[in-house]
């Protein structure tokens, strides 16, 4: 009770954060056997009112505001204890998301990716004990065959261990988009597909991985064929009209995944695809999975960045 206050304390006194790599110490109770909730979405270009260098939108501080609040009252209906991000412009951006929840999120986290373009990243809130967290945005991906040189991740494969029993990994993704040359950008999701699973694979083989982000190809594509071949798809029974979490004009599309590794499909359950709360603010609807942990510490202030 006494680590939790103090916890607590340190929250509303804004305590300083830990520096990237530095594992926090504060523990608390265990509690055994209880269900968490990890999501992903894509929240649709969340700039904020600053010019960057960038090709961005520079929205007006009302707009940029109001952006903020709806996707802050999306997320307090989600209400998950690890959300990924994705289309977040910066740190600031993020922290400014989470100081307008309810229930802020003790531990954020957002690495600059590879996006030089449009200058958006994936990022994570968690108020799940953050371990480590490991960027691949400079992973030379598998060359496939027509590219005459090797791909790399279009913003990153971000790689979050979480502090948990059993121990979770999640590998946060926001792959190429189908926009431009059709088979130049399958291409390069199908290489960003093999990356994924080359990094999985070399994950300590009693960690339950989670496969999560936009990913900008249906199930059935040939560009995703490795992870939903590799990976269990808890959303797999869905109708085709239930399983759709991209909403383009009058149709839409399964863009948006949580895949599980045999680890993480023993302890997942309750896939939910959150339909409506997100309609007026993103394109995208928000996915989750409900997993079992056995021992969870509450998180401690922490930034990753």
């Amino acid at each position: 009770m006494r680590a939790l206050l103090l916890i607590l304390v340190l929250l509303l006194a804004g305590c300083v954060p830990p520096a990237r790599g530095e594992v926090p110490t504060e523990e608390t109770t265990a509690t055994e056997g209880q269900y968490y909730r990890v999501a992903t979405w894509n929240v649709r270009n969340l700039f904020d009112d600053v010019d960057h260098p960038y090709q961005d939108e520079t929205p007006s501080s009302a707009e940029y505001q109001q952006k903020l609040r709806e996707l802050a009252a999306v997320l307090d209906e989600v209400d998950a204890d690890f959300i990924a991000l994705q289309e977040v412009e910066n740190l600031p951006a993020l922290s400014a998301l989470n100081e307008l929840l309810q229930n802020p999120y003790p531990q954020i986290g957002l690495l600059e990716g590879n996006d030089q373009i449009r200058g958006i990243d994936v990022a994570f809130l968690s108020r799940l004990p953050v371990r480590e967290v490991v960027s691949h945005a400079s992973m030379d991906l598998p060359k496939q065959p027509g590219d005459n040189h090797n791909h790399h991740f279009s913003r990153d494969c971000l790689e979050v261990r979480l502090e948990v029993d059993p121990p979770v990994i999640l590998l946060i993704n926001h792959f190429k988009s189908a926009r431009g040359d059709a088979k130049k950008s399958s291409r390069k999701r199908r290489a960003q597909a093999e990356g994924v699973l080359a990094i999985a694979r070399s994950l300590p083989t009693e960690a339950a991985v989670l496969v999560l982000g936009d990913l900008n190809g249906r199930p059935d594509e040939w560009a995703l064929e490795p992870l939903f071949q590799t990976f269990t798809d808890p959303f797999e029974g869905l109708p085709r009209e239930a399983r759709i979490t991209h909403r383009y004009r009058k149709g839409g599309s399964a863009l948006d995944h949580i895949l599980l590794d045999p680890e993480a499909a023993k302890v997942a359950t309750s896939a939910r695809i959150w339909s409506e709360p997100a309609r007026q603010t993103s394109d995208h609807n928000p996915v989750s999975v409900e997993v079992k942990l056995s021992k969870v510490v509450v998180a401690p202030p922490g930034v990753w960045d």
